[in-house]
């Protein structure tokens, strides 16, 4: 069957989780430390007909409360295993740095001296699933002389859904406005149906997702639109899905669009809460779909694909990466981005407020999807300024140069802004400064952008003290664009320009 994809979060395959059992009151000076297992529940395929089932490591950690942070005593933990019903085997893990446990009858009993700060205390176990399907738990409790510890249990299922998403063929270079359609399809290689799914489709901010549907919710973020969509039914062991021809999905690349990322993934649904099996009855508001409450009811839906050639087996749902996947799309587009000139004036021994600027005129936005910065931006002081507090995204790379670094992400239309406060030490008149915007150079210095097709306005004047009127000239002629402009005055005058990026933080100059 084919569905919408997931990226955002899994759905659980268990109900299992750390449950804190209550301890038995205190005295009121004694420290109080908790046993936390990690992972919180544990679902795994059934042990296999041939061969030695894959064990997974269960951990449990002594963590302190109320500033508990060190103890010198001695822990008695008991690992209960009399709740597993026979679905799984547990022992201390043979990979243990130190041994801790040994049996007794039902349980593992294991001894911890003391817990000091960066030092791991607890028991590292070994879960090994069984052939028979079903549910059990494991316990753990903890004793202390002069200490209390609060118990934990992990939930231990064995057999479930294993939803692998298919990897759609996309067209990855695009034009602005090109829409194509996304022929989702997925299957089910676990051993038990999956009661419903999770669809979530990611798409980057220049990628859009033009239908929507009442058991979808959708997310818009500064760099991304999400869609959470539930379908119901019953999902079965070895089937593969596709979406139905009344529920299609298409992905529109739109005028702003460049270096895009869409992903895709799906998920066993979360057992239904009753509150949102009322809200979803017909009758109720679904405008959360982008629509009227009262129109027609149109839902995301699903059917059984044809049989196809098996496809390799893939790791139980614990595992995202069988689950989600995410393409990489290209649109032929350009964006500009504009240095924008920068003016201060005082007398000497004043300071003054000046915002360093930097735009994207677009039409497209820039995202690096490394994390590296979209664009770095030199600033280079003019003569007789120095700078008193700068920008944490700048740094000092020489007398009266500093290089900023944007976030990220510049959207279309978008400011980037680095305020500094300047000491003017010494007014000379129409002293000459530089700002530079580019791509982050071999050694950091800014560069062209490729996708940039104006080159001229990426280097603008910053003028001290000027003695012409009008607008700031460029450095040289015909480099700068004098467009735009930002002016400072000596304390308490600020300059001010409209959309930044957030390039918060000051750092002493």
């Amino acid at each position: 069957m084919r569905q919408r994809i997931s990226l955002l979060a899994a759905c659980g395959l268990v109900a299992a989780g750390l449950v804190t059992v209550p301890a038995a009151a205190a005295h009121a000076a004694e420290p109080v430390f908790r046993l936390v297992g990690t992972p919180v529940g544990l679902s795994l395929p059934p042990a296999p007909a041939t061969g030695s089932p894959t064990p997974v490591a269960l951990n449990y950690r002594l963590e302190g409360t109320a500033g508990a942070t060190s103890f010198d005593g001695e822990f008695t933990l008991t690992v209960d295993l009399s709740m597993l019903n026979g679905v799984a085997t547990v022992q201390e893990s043979p990979r243990a740095a130190v041994k801790k446990c040994a049996p007794a009858g039902a349980t593992l009993v294991c001894k911890q001296q003391g817990l000091h700060p960066g030092v791991p205390a607890g028991v590292d176990l070994e879960v090994t699933p069984g052939k028979k399907a079903g549910v059990g738990v494991v316990r753990v409790t903890g004793t202390a002389a002069g200490a209390t510890v609060e118990s934990g249990s992990t939930g231990i299922k064995v057999g479930a859904p294993d939803l692998v998403m298919g990897e759609m063929r996309l067209k990855k270079d695009l034009k602005p406005g090109e829409t194509q359609p996304l022929p989702l399809t997925f299957s089910n290689q676990g051993n038990e149906p999956a009661k419903g799914i999770v669809l979530e489709l990611e798409a980057s901010r220049g990628l859009e997702l033009p239908e929507r549907y009442d058991n979808c919710t959708y997310r818009t973020t500064r760099t991304s639109t999400t869609a959470v969509c539930t379908v119901e039914g019953d999902f079965d062991p070895k089937a593969s899905y596709e979406l139905a021809g009344d529920s299609p999905l298409h992905l529109t690349a739109g005028a702003n669009a460049l270096n895009e990322r869409f992903g895709y993934a799906v998920y066993p649904a979360p057992a239904p809460q009753k509150a949102q099996a009322d809200a979803a009855k017909p009758g109720t508001d679904q405008s959360q779909a982008g629509g009227p409450a009262d129109r027609a009811v149109r839902k995301l839906t699903a059917r059984k694909a044809a049989p196809v050639a098996p496809v390799a087996e893939h790791g139980p749902d614990l595992n995202p990466a069988d689950n989600k996947r995410e393409a990489v799309l290209t649109v032929a587009n350009t964006a500009d981005f504009e240095a924008l000139p920068l003016t201060v004036k005082g007398a000497a021994g004043t300071t003054a407020k000046a915002v360093v600027a930097i735009r994207n005129n677009g039409p497209a936005w820039i995202a690096d999807q490394g994390g590296a910065p979209a664009a770095v931006v030199d600033v280079e002081l003019p003569a007789g300024l120095k700078a008193v507090t700068a920008p944490a995204a700048c740094r000092a790379v020489g007398d009266a140069h500093y290089r900023c670094a944007t976030t990220p992400s510049v959207l279309e239309s978008e400011n980037a802004e680095f305020p500094f406060e300047l000491k003017i030490e010494k007014a000379v008149k129409d002293a000459k400064g530089a700002i530079r915007v580019g791509a982050a150079g071999p050694k950091g210095e800014p560069q062209r952008h490729s996708f940039d097709p104006n080159l001229a306005n990426n280097l603008a004047a910053f003028t001290a003290n000027p003695t012409a009127t009008g607008p700031s000239p460029s450095p040289s002629a015909g480099t700068a664009s004098p467009s735009a402009s930002t002016s400072a005055s000596a304390s308490p005058g600020t300059s001010a320009s409209a959309g930044s990026t957030a390039n918060g933080g000051r750092s002493g100059g």
